[in-house]
């Protein structure tokens, strides 16, 4: 039996429309599953370059604190030049030295360290609202940062020991989840 040529040589120039839609399928529920994963990631890593930043910058003033042999207060700062006692740590902190040990600073007391405003993250501290580093190294008052986002399953804890030593974790102090 012979065909005739034509049949032969006809070949596909490209896809159908119902292969086509198939694909289209394929690829929006495969990115329906990952959207929400990257989500979820981004969360996070907010959520670890705010607790990052406040860890070194803790780190930072408590060794400034021993090497300088003055004392170092971190406070909420949203202009960094001047701690604001009823405002906000996602606003921005910064750490001086406090010669005379008011908490506050004066124009003649160097600022250290500036860290940045953290918008997408929550950070809290207790009260009073500072922290002070002793030219020996220890810290006043201790307690835990709470660092949070809209994932509360994200949240961090940087937690400050008397001793002046911090260390971040995923649990609060008490080894109990952070509570936003």
């Amino acid at each position: 039996m012979s065909f005739p040529l034509s049949f032969c040589e006809r070949t596909s120039a490209g896809f159908s429309l119902v292969e086509t839609l198939i694909a289209l399928m394929i690829i929006a529920g495969v990115l329906g599953f990952t959207v929400p994963d990257f989500k979820n990631q981004i969360i996070a890593k907010e959520v670890d370059a705010a607790s990052g930043r406040l860890f070194r910058d803790l780190q930072l003033a408590r060794v400034d604190s021993i090497r300088r042999g003055v004392p170092v207060v971190l406070c909420p700062s949203a202009d960094g030049a001047s701690c604001q006692f009823g405002g906000q740590w996602r606003e921005g902190w910064i750490g001086f030295e406090d010669h005379n040990r008011d908490q506050r600073r004066d124009n003649d007391e160097e600022i250290l360290l500036s860290g940045p405003s953290t918008p997408s993250v929550s950070v809290q501290w207790r009260s009073p609202n500072w922290l002070r580093f002793s030219p020996d190294g220890e810290a006043w008052p201790n307690g835990h940062f709470k660092i949070c986002s809209s994932d509360r399953s994200k949240a961090r804890a940087v937690i400050i020991y008397r001793t002046g030593r911090a260390r971040v974790d995923h649990r609060s102090p008490s080894g109990g989840p952070v509570l936003c």
